[in-house]
């Protein structure tokens, strides 16, 4: 006769998820609370910001005054939670990391806000992609001021390779001479002002634009000096005053 077999297991106990209690008139609070504290901190970063920008609109000079202000912000804010009857004894780590967080980068859009277009114009206008264009009036060849690698230095390169650039100008081909740059502005360009050394007195005038952010000034190359080759300078003013004047390190060569 087969033996009964011997429970080895004892049953499991079933087991009855319970969720917890849920407040909901305690998580409408604290979601309100949580709400105020942004819209307060927003406020009051906007409020920083704008004497932040003011002090730079004011003078450049104050930059550090201006950064100290936002850091004057952040210290006060345990001061000034409590005047907007915002209880900060249950604040933990988390809730001051991120109240900070949001002061400083709404600081900080509203002080960079200011500083640049449409409300103020700080930064000067650019030029670059300078090119001289050499025509003869069938034929237009040019040469770029750019990094030169294999030199380590700046200077004028042929934009066609087969071309020699020490004869590409040359004061006896009676040539004309076109120097065209790229000139660009986060505002509205005031001028752009070219002044050429010549065999002579230098040529000074303004920049025609050629075609949207490009300049260009005409000059026959039997005006120029073999021996000082063709030096340039040309200056880009903005509307709010910013300028910037750019020079080439060499001269492009000139042929007799």
């Amino acid at each position: 006769m087969a033996k009964k077999r011997k429970k080895t297991k004892a049953e499991k106990e079933e087991y009855e998820f319970r969720p917890p209690d849920f407040d909901e008139k305690e998580f409408l609070k604290k979601e309100m609370k949580d709400t105020k504290t942004l819209i307060w901190t927003v406020l009051y970063a906007v409020l920083f910001g704008i004497i932040a920008g003011l002090l730079m609109l004011a003078s450049e000079d104050l930059l550090g005054v201006a950064f100290m202000v936002g850091i004057a912000g952040i210290v006060s804010l345990k001061y000034f939670y409590p005047l907007i009857k915002v209880d900060i004894t249950s604040f933990q780590k988390k809730n001051w990391l991120g109240n900070i967080a949001t002061f400083f980068f709404t600081f900080l859009a509203i002080w960079v806000l200011l500083l640049n277009v449409p409300i103020s114009d700080h930064a000067k206008p650019a030029v670059e992609n300078v090119i001289i264009w050499v025509s003869d009036g069938t034929t237009a060849r040019g040469m770029e001021y750019k990094h030169i690698p294999t030199q380590g230095i700046y200077g004028w390169v042929p934009l066609n390779s087969s071309d020699t650039l020490e004869t590409m100008i040359s004061v006896s081909a009676g040539a004309t001479i076109n120097i065209t740059a790229k000139v660009t502005d986060n505002g509205n360009l005031q001028s752009v002002v070219i002044q050429v050394t010549t065999s002579g007195d230098p040529l000074t005038s303004s920049m025609l634009g050629e075609e949207e952010y490009r300049f260009g000034f005409q000059v026959n190359s039997g005006e120029l000096s073999a021996s000082s080759g063709l030096t340039f300078t040309i200056t880009a003013t903005d509307k709010s005053g910013n300028d910037l004047t750019w020079r080439p390190e060499r001269a492009a060569p000139v042929a007799p």
